[in-house]
């Protein structure tokens, strides 16, 4: 009929991802947009007036949400990983789960007050050591991303209510492998949101149960998450990752999140990895008609991002301090779907990708 259109000659959607920034703060104010690889300096601190009048400069740092996180293993093992400073309270946390045998091996420790607790987050990731030990167990990351390598390392003694584990892990990062995504996104007023995202292939080895197991390409691999930011009190987003090798053999990921970013047609994370390409994708929306236990909905309105996300293991965490409060839920579980490329001329079977979701309510 007259005035319509074949799929193909529908538009398609375009968000260009850019040469990053030296600093996502430049003269005490954000640079927004979409990168192509870190910003060298994430100096979130240095932003004026994030509220539109003056504050101290505690203040700011403590209205600064900050974390790293990894997701990674293979075809067998899923492991999650993060450090999180909330500055109200903050959180350590490695988990492994076989999903072959059902089991899991994990070390999580929520601290209150979490101002007094940091793990060496800083402003340049490059270089940078960040981590947590105690008498019971130990995470620590180290990035060197001008050498071409990120680790990630933990441990724990058995104890009561713990089974001990230890494992070893490093990630190559290079343009011939890799291809990160970086962003700065408007929160409204002068505050923002930074993060670094990349899909990357991993090696390593894990000990648990008295066996060991020792991780290589083609299918281990595993996506970094670099974030902070200035949220509002109430924060709320739901977000999916997943990864793992396609029918074509190929190595694919993914990040999605609809969270409290303005203008998300134009300033979004979401992103495809297929081996060492990066795609920009469209804002998402994720539905769980019967909870966040059965399975989730992920679309977007572009025919890009179809997928069902099934919650295999609980990932939770729930604390209330009268002033500050989370409700969380991280699980881990299989997708299934189809996700492509904005010009149309890739398609990934998402049967067989392994993540994991989250659903996250903060006030702090």
């Amino acid at each position: 009929m007259a005035g319509e259109s074949s799929d193909d000659e529908r538009p398609r959607y375009s968000r260009i991802l850019t040469d990053p920034p030296r600093s996502v703060v430049q003269d005490g104010k954000f640079v927004l947009g979409c990168f192509n690889g870190p910003p060298e300096l994430a100096n979130m601190r240095d932003v004026q007036n994030p509220y539109h009048y003056p504050v101290p400069a505690w203040v700011k740092d403590f209205r600064c949400k900050e974390w790293k996180a990894f997701q990674f293993g293979d075809k067998r093992w899923f492991f999650f990983t993060a450090l999180y400073e909330g500055k109200s309270f903050s959180l350590t946390q490695f988990s492994a789960y076989d999903r072959e045998r059902g089991r899991a091996f994990e070390t999580k420790r929520i601290m209150p007050l979490g101002r007094f607790a940091r793990f060496g987050i800083g402003d340049r990731l490059d270089g940078e050591k960040a981590g947590y030990h105690d008498r019971h167990s130990s995470v620590r990351y180290a990035f060197d991303l001008s050498g071409g390598s990120v680790t990630v390392e933990a441990s724990c003694a058995r104890g009561a209510w713990r089974k001990p584990f230890a494992g070893s892990f490093t990630f190559a990062y290079n343009s011939r492998q890799t291809a990160p995504s970086s962003v700065c996104l408007p929160l409204g007023l002068n505050r923002a949101m930074y993060s670094t995202k990349v899909l990357m292939p991993m090696q390593g080895w894990f000990e648990a149960g008295g066996e060991r197991f020792e991780f290589g390409p083609p299918d281990a691999m595993g996506v970094f998450d670099d974030h902070k930011g200035y949220y509002p009190y109430t924060m709320r987003y739901d977000w999916v990752t997943g990864f793992g090798q396609d029918s074509k053999g190929r190595r694919v990921g993914f990040n999605l999140t609809d969270n409290q970013v303005r203008d998300q047609e134009l300033y979004n994370e979401n992103v495809l990895w297929i081996n060492s390409r990066v795609f920009p994708l469209p804002p998402i929306k994720v539905t769980r008609p019967n909870g966040h236990e059965k399975p989730w909905h992920i679309q977007d309105t572009e025919g890009l991002v179809d997928l069902t996300f099934k919650p295999e293991r609980k990932n939770d965490h729930k604390v209330n301090m009268l002033l500050a409060a989370t409700d969380y839920h991280g699980p881990f579980g299989s997708f299934e779907g189809i996700l492509r490329s904005p010009d149309g001329a890739e398609k990934v079977d998402a049967q067989g990708l392994f993540g994991m979701g989250e659903q996250k309510y903060l006030r702090a």
